[in-house]
């Protein structure tokens, strides 16, 4: 798989939509915080919040120092933050580091090809993204439309950064699905070993879906219903995901 990441935005973008994101998930708080969360079960409004601020906190730590905190983490002192609170002094001190640093710059991440600032930057405004369409869905207000660009590049992040890091399946049928959207296509080959993600390749027949970015990005993620008909490959292609997330 070419570990390139061709959609990917400039640092200056991810700056400006990770803003943009995190103001709207926080407006979202106050009247969601006791609220069931439909996405992830178990969760409230609350839950949800300080565990985005538990990752914005562990994320300035891993820039700042460079590798990933370990003994005493999480502060113990953090308990005692309400949740809107933590979650304000977590992304400043998150963008405090982005502010500071390089796309460059070198950071601890979970991907070994990709071991940079820009890779965090890239990470976590698409996980503000998501869980701002999590709260929104919670509140039951109209959803948010997501940034087109930041859509079609949260799709190749979540096929080419978190499913291709997913368990083996020996049990796969190593049938290839072809998705389609926003004028981009990949092709994901369910093997048993890693699955393999083939970027805007010509079409040979293989089982193609087709449909609008967004649509097509919350489903991966388990945010929304399928958008397009049923298959075998294609719910092989979600259980995989799924175990991947």
């Amino acid at each position: 798989m070419d570990q390139a990441s061709p959609h990917a935005l400039p640092f200056s973008r991810y700056r400006e939509l990770l803003d943009r994101e995190y103001r709207t998930l926080a407006d979202l708080i106050p009247a969601t915080l006791g609220l069931p969360v439909p996405a992830c079960p178990g969760w409230t409004g609350e839950d949800l919040a300080r565990h985005t601020a538990i990752v914005f906190l562990h994320k300035a730590e891993t820039i700042r120092t460079g590798e990933r905190p370990s003994h005493g983490w999480p502060p113990v002192s953090i308990g005692s933050f309400p949740p809107q609170a933590l979650l304000a002094h977590s992304f400043t001190a998150l963008t405090d580091q982005f502010d500071r640093h390089r796309p460059e710059d070198p950071a601890e991440t979970f991907v070994p090809w990709d071991q940079t600032v820009g890779f965090w930057i890239r990470r976590l405004t698409h996980e503000t993204a998501i869980h701002r369409v999590d709260l929104e869905d919670t509140a039951g207000g109209d959803p948010t439309p997501m940034d087109p660009d930041l859509t079609v590049d949260g799709i190749d992040e979540v096929l080419t950064v978190m499913l291709v890091r997913g368990q083996p399946d020996h049990a796969a049928s190593g049938t290839v699905v072809r998705l389609e959207a926003g004028g981009h296509s990949w092709d994901v080959r369910l093997a048993p070993g890693q699955v393999e993600v083939t970027r805007d390749a010509t079409a040979n027949g293989q089982p193609t879906v087709r449909t609008d970015p967004e649509a097509l990005l919350l489903w991966l993620w388990g945010r929304a219903p399928q958008p397009f008909p049923p298959s075998d490959a294609v719910q092989e292609l979600r259980a995989r995901l799924a175990r991947a997330l």
